[in-house]
C-alpha cells in the first residue's frame, strides 16, 4: 500500500495544520554532525537530556520499526500584539493552550483519518516528547528552514509549532529538502538583548534569556531580569521580516489572559492561577511556582531600574 501524498496535505489541512510537509525516512548524517558540534562546544547549556540518544534524533527507523515516512505538520500559532503587559513580558508560546496537548490531539487525528482511507498502519507521533530532531525534519520535508536565530522559518513566519507523524508506510512522492535561507539579514542578531546568537545559525543557550528564565525549578533573574522576559523571549522573532505579515489564528488566542496581564500576575491566587493557566506551558510551574517567579523577577528589575515596578 502507498499513501497518496495530495491526501496526506488534504487531511492535515482539515486537522488544521497551516503546514505539511512529507520527507523519506532515511538518517540524516549531516545534521547530526552539527548537533554533536554543538554539544561539543557546549552551547546546549549542559541540558543533559539533549546528550542522550543522539542517534534516534536523526534516524527514525530507531523510533519506529519499519519507518518509511516522516510527515511534519505545522501548527501557526501568531496572536494578536497583546503579548506582553507593561511590566511582564510573556512569550507567546506561553499564553494559549499547551501545544503539546493539542498538537498531539491534531497528529493522533490526522493518523487516524489516513487509517480510514489507506488500512491499519504502524505509526508514531511525537510533539517536543521524543529524541526526534523536529527542527532538522521540518527542513528535509520543506516546510521551513533554518534561520540565523535558530528557528524555523516557514511560509507563515517562526510563530510556528511542530509535531511530526511517523509511518511504516511509503508515499507515492515526496518533498525536497527547503534549500532557503536567510540571505543578509541579520535582524535577529543585532536585536537580541543577551547577544545570544554568536554566530549566524549557531545560538548559545547559555546566555539565551528563553533558556534561561524556561528553568522549571527556579529561575535566576539577576543575570536577565533587566530585559524584561518573566517566560520565554520573542525578541529575535519580533523583528524577524518573516513575521512582519503572519496571519493571526484565533484558534491560538487566549482571550481571557489577552487583558490586564500585570494585574493578573500581581494578585495571583491558587484560584485565578486555574482560571487563567489551566492547560497552558505555565500551569506546569504551579501556583506556587509563577508566583515565586514572578517576585524574584520585581525584586531584581526593582534593584536594577529604583522600583520602577513600586506603586504609589
Amino acid at each position: 500500500m502507498i499513501i497518496e501524498f495530495q491526501s496526506i496535505k488534504h487531511l492535515a489541512k482539515k486537522c488544521g495544520f497551516a503546514l505539511c510537509g512529507i520527507a523519506k525516512a532515511v538518517p540524516l548524517t549531516l545534521e547530526k554532525e552539527r548537533f554533536e558540534n554543538a554539544l561539543f562546544h557546549n552551547y546546549h547549556a549542559r541540558k543533559n537530556y539533549l546528550e542522550h540518544d543522539v542517534e534516534k534524533r536523526f534516524n527514525p527507523v530507531l523510533l519506529l520499526e519499519n519507518c518509511k515516512s516522516v510527515i511534519v505538520c505545522g501548527f501557526n500559532y501568531n496572536m494578536r500584539c497583546a503579548v506582553c503587559g507593561e511590566r511582564y513580558k510573556i512569550a507567546r508560546y506561553a499564553q494559549m493552550k499547551d501545544y503539546h496537548l493539542f498538537m498531539k490531539e491534531k497528529l493522533e487525528l490526522l493518523a487516524h483519518s489516513l487509517k480510514e482511507k489507506y488500512g491499519d498502519f504502524n505509526y508514531k507521533t511525537t510533539t517536543d516528547s521524543s529524541a526526534i530532531s523536529e527542527k532538522a525534519w521540518a527542513v528535509r520535508s520543506g516546510i521551513g528552514y533554518y534561520g540565523k536565530n535558530g528557528i524555523i522559518q516557514t511560509k507563515f513566519g517562526s510563530f510556528v509549532f511542530i509535531g511530526i507523524l511517523l509511518i511504516d508506510k511509503e508515499i507515492d512522492v515526496y518533498d525536497k529538502p527547503n534549500e532557503n535561507s536567510c540571505g543578509t539579514c541579520n535582524a535577529c542578531m543585532n536585536a537580541c538583548p543577551a547577544q545570544a546568537i554568536v554566530a549566524p545559525y549557531c545560538v548559545n543557550s547559555n546566555l539565551c534569556i528563553s533558556n534561561i528564565n524556561l528553568n522549571k525549578k527556579e529561575t535566576d533573574f539577576t543575570r536577565i531580569a533587566k530585559y524584561g522576559w518573566l517566560v520565554g523571549c520573542d525578541v529575535c522573532q519580533n523583528v524577524c521580516p518573516n513575521n512582519a505579515h503572519t496571519p493571526i489564528n484565533e484558534e491560538a488566542m487566549h482571550a481571557d489572559f489577552a487583558e490586564n496581564k500585570d494585574e493578573i500576575l500581581e494578585t495571583l491566587t491558587p484560584k485565578s492561577f486555574e482560571h487563567y493557566f489551566k492547560d497552558t506551558p505555565l500551569y506546569s510551574l504551579k501556583y506556587e511556582g509563577l508566583k515565586k517567579r514572578v517576585e524574584d523577577f520585581v525584586r531584581e528589575y526593582c534593584n536594577i531600574k529604583k522600583n520602577v515596578f513600586l506603586r504609589p
